[in-house]
């Protein structure tokens, strides 16, 4: 998922990429602004209880708009880059300018 933000002086000119790899489950809108991403360890929704003990993934949820969507998967990372046109997924060894998170 990639965000831009130029009306926010501190990101002006980044995107804020959020990459999940080993997917197993994604639940997720095709838009949404304000993001709350984490990863839950307890409280896992029945629905995707069953791909969490079948791949042993990660759960992570993600709130935006007071609903949360699900993703399980083997890991997450939230990158910052400027990059116009390219991505990760179609060149897997561009580097991000700073890893804010892996979860």
């Amino acid at each position: 998922m990639r965000s831009t933000n130029d009306e926010d002086e501190e990101t002006k000119g980044y995107n804020i990429d959020i990459e999940f790899w080993g997917i197993a489950y994604i639940e997720l809108p095709n838009l949404f602004r304000g993001i709350k991403i984490r990863k839950l360890v307890d409280s896992i929704p029945q629905k995707i209880d069953k791909f969490k003990s079948d791949f042993g993934y990660n759960v992570f949820q993600i709130t935006t708009d007071d609903a949360n969507y699900y993703v399980v998967a083997a890991g997450c990372k939230v990158g910052k880059n400027n990059w116009l046109n390219e991505n990760r997924v179609l060149n897997p060894s561009l580097e991000y300018d700073e890893i804010v998170i892996t979860l």
